[in-house]
């Protein structure tokens, strides 16, 4: 929850299981989801600094990913507010043309941007689930903080053209999707940070992160989940994509995976599941952590990438 400025910071935070906190898998009206021709999806923050194009790339501890397509521009989360305008005009990047910021969940290291990302976009859609609005803790060591959006619905309101609350699956752009809420069914995955967020100051009650979410769209080669850090797990993030769009393969996964420390049983659930879906570009950054990439890079032999700040991605027709 800390904003710190690293050209390169794994994050060495202890991962436990525990149960899954949501509304069971519910049956669901299939999406139609209109394929896009292409979509280029570039990172602007990450906690690895890539090459320099044109200046020099920053890490922190954070995410941000601007998502192109054909006809439009998609700013999804915001980093932790030190490297995101340095790095957006080091790749001349004009965040000037984004239509929408949607927000995969609340935590500083996704949302301290989002002040400075107003300022360079201008008057935007903000899609952001109603759970981040609340004020949540972040326990390190006897220390308990609260922590919470850094703006209220009521300004948000008035700095935006449209706020949209995203419990449910919605619409971004055409062929763009968020998840809202994501079931948690399996007992495997769980927030990553049990023993750091909660929902009260005497940190007894942990936060199930139930804002987190991800954003899906399909490409001619088939379905990309963006995720910011996975905090409902890749495996049910990937499950309930499948149930939505009636899908039974996903093409890529890209973003954060809250991996880090994670239990050898979940790394390797989550290496079966990526190949029960038949992934092919396993693009996994930010919180996913070094050993539990490593695990992944070794069962998916050039398939798997780290992004970092500076990559872009390119989906679809080329």
């Amino acid at each position: 929850m800390r904003s710190r400025f690293y050209s390169i910071v794994i994050c060495l935070a202890a991962v436990f299981l525990t149960p899954a906190q949501s509304p069971s898998l519910r049956s669901v009206e299939k999406i139609a989801l209109v394929p896009l021709p292409y979509a280029n999806v570039t990172v602007l923050v990450d906690n690895m600094a890539g090459v320099e194009v044109g200046g020099p790339i920053l890490g922190e501890w954070g995410a941000s990913l601007l998502l192109e397509t054909d006809k439009n521009r998609i700013l999804i989360d915001t980093g932790a507010g030190q490297a995101l305008i340095s790095n957006t005009r080091a790749m001349k990047v004009d965040l000037g043309k984004t239509e929408a910021i949607v927000l995969s969940h609340e935590h500083g290291d996704h949302t301290n941007g989002l002040e400075q990302a107003l300022k360079a976009c201008g008057l935007v859609d903000l899609y952001v689930h109603p759970a981040a609005f609340e004020t949540r803790y972040w326990k390190e060591g006897s220390t308990v903080e609260p922590h919470r959006l850094p703006f209220s619905r009521q300004q948000l309101t008035q700095r935006v053209r449209k706020l949209v609350e995203t419990k449910e699956p919605t619409a971004i752009r055409e062929g763009v999707m968020v998840t809202g809420q994501i079931p948690r069914l399996n007992d495997f995955e769980d927030t990553g940070v049990r023993e750091n967020a909660f929902l009260d100051q005497s940190a007894k009650a942990p936060d199930p992160i139930a804002d987190d979410q991800a954003i899906f769209f399909r490409v001619p080669e088939g379905v990309v989940i963006l995720l910011g850090c996975g905090h409902a797990g890749l495996v049910n993030t990937m499950q309930y994509v499948c149930q939505l769009l009636g899908e039974s393969e996903i093409y890529a996964v890209m973003g954060g995976t809250h991996l880090v420390g994670a239990s050898p049983r979940r790394v390797q659930q989550t290496i079966a599941a990526l190949r029960r879906y038949k992934v092919q570009k396993v693009l996994l950054s930010h919180c996913t952590g070094l050993d539990a990439y490593v695990q992944f890079a070794s069962a998916f032999p050039g398939r798997c990438q780290w992004p970092a700040s500076g990559t872009r991605i390119r989906f679809g027709r080329q």
